[in-house]
This record gives C-alpha cells, structure tokens and sequence, in this order.
C-alpha cells in the first residue's frame, strides 16, 4: 500500500508540473508615448511636440547667462581646438567673407532653414512612415534633451562672441534679416546655448532619416551631404567651433543606441516580425 501511495504522490506531482502554466515574464513598462507598437495619432503628436517644443525654448533660455563663464568656456574650447589642430573656425569664416554669396547662404541657412526643415521631415516620416516614425521621433526628441543638458552644464559662448579672436558675425556683418542684429531677436534667445550645436544634431537626424527612409537618389543624396554642409554653415558662421558639432553629432549617436536598446532594433529600420512556420 505504502508503494502504491508514494507513486500516486509522484503522479500528482508530475500532472502538477505538467498543467501549470509557464512563468510569465513582466513586459517591461514602457511610457505610452514611447511604444513602438502603438499607432501613432496625430492630434497626440501634436500636442507632444508643441509641448516639448515650448518646454525647449523655456529651458533652453533659463540656461544661467553668465558672460564671463561663458566667454572663459568658449576660449578653453577655441585652445583645446588649436591643441589638436582642429581650429577650422578661422579659416571657414574667411571663406565665407570673402564670398557674399555664400554668406548670405549660409547666413539664412542658419537662421532660418533648420526648424523648419527639422519639422518638415518629421511631418514627413509621420505620413509616409508612420510604421518607423516612433523610434524615429524618439530619437529626435532624446537628442534635444541631450543637448539641453549641455546647455546648462556648459554655457558657452560661440567664436562670434570672444574678444580679439579675429572672428566675425557673419549673419549680422551682411544684415541677415530676422537675426539678433536685431535688438528684439537678440533678446529673445539665449546665445550662450552653443556646446552642444543642436544644428548639427538635427541636421544629422534629417540627414538619416532621408537617408534610409526616401526612395528618390536625389533625395537620398541631399540627405547624406545637409549634415556636412550644416557643419560648415555653423562654422563659417562663427556660431560654433568644431567641437561644439561634433558633440551635436555624439548627441544623435547616444540617442539612437538608446532608443534601439529600448526598441531591440535600429531606429529606422522597419521591423520584420518573425516568420511562423
């Protein structure tokens, strides 16, 4: 009897192993914003991108201004360039000086192109990519915090304002409308908000987006070079040194590892879901 007991007990014990359902594994809790399988809507994204495009500017102008540190941050970065032999600066506004085509250019390149065509792409990727358009925005929306947290862990001033540096203003020099030559622009932006150059850091997001995502060369083309004409604009300008550009360039890079660390894929790759067989 008793070996007729011990076998019902292991009997038992196994239909108990065999019916009880497999450990579930808690799905990682990601913000609804954040989800990539959700179906991005568009009053949403709206609202999202207004908010955090008025939370940018409030903060970014909240960026403490301290003329002094931020002129003594702009001369370490202009002597760390020399150092290393990266100071284009100089050079690149003397291109531009002399060329008042190309100032004017890269003049209202810089002062008016880059919003709107940061935010024309990414109306763009919403509408004809929307399966991508996510991870993509995430990685925009992560980059520009990064750079505001630059902003206020280095304020700097750009080359254009460092005294006795030999640079020059080109977006004032040549009367660029809508600048701070402009008295009232001037003061409505905080100029010491260059380390890292956000310019940059867009420009290389449009850059990959158009890149992987359009089907036209041409296109694909322009997408592939805006991020090196960028650097130079910002540059030329005397509005950022080399440095400043490739940090904006780092921002994007950490940005997209981190929103494919999130995702478990490149940004813009579309996801294949695995084939069932």
């Amino acid at each position: 009897m008793s070996a007729t007991s011990d076998s019902g007990t292991r009997d038992e014990a196994v239909s108990a192993l065999t019916i009880a359902p497999p450990a579930t594994r808690r799905p990682t809790r990601i913000p609804t914003f954040m989800q990539v399988n959700r179906v991005p809507v568009l009053w949403f994204e709206l609202l999202l991108i207004v908010a955090f495009d008025l939370a940018y500017e409030r903060v970014r102008n909240l960026v403490r201004q301290e003329p002094v540190i931020a002129i003594n941050h702009g001369l370490q970065v202009h002597r760390v360039s020399q150092w290393f032999h990266v100071d284009l600066e100089l050079a690149f506004n003397k291109i531009l000086m002399d060329h008042h085509w190309l100032a004017t250019v890269a003049d209202y390149d810089y002062s008016m192109l880059h919003l709107p065509l940061t935010a024309g792409v990414l109306i763009w990727v919403f509408w004809k990519h929307r399966d991508r358009y996510l991870p993509i925005r995430n990685v925009l929306l992560g980059t520009t915090l990064l750079g505001l947290v630059g902003f206020w862990i280095y304020p700097m001033a750009p080359p254009r304002l460092l005294p006795g540096q030999g640079f020059v203003d080109t977006v004032v020099y040549f009367k660029t409308w809508g600048s701070w030559g402009d008295p009232k622009v001037a003061h409505a932006t905080n100029q010491f908000a260059a380390m890292p150059s956000l310019h940059c850091a867009w420009a290389l997001w449009c850059g990959l987006c158009l890149f992987f995502l359009a089907r036209n060369r041409a296109v694909r083309t322009f997408g592939a070079l805006y991020p090196v004409w960028t650097v130079f604009v910002v540059i030329g300008t005397a509005n950022h040194f080399l440095l400043d550009s490739l940090a904006g360039l780092a921002c994007v890079a950490i940005s997209s590892g981190l929103v494919w660390k999130i995702y478990g894929r490149h940004p813009w790759v579309l996801h294949e879901p695995p084939a069932t067989s």
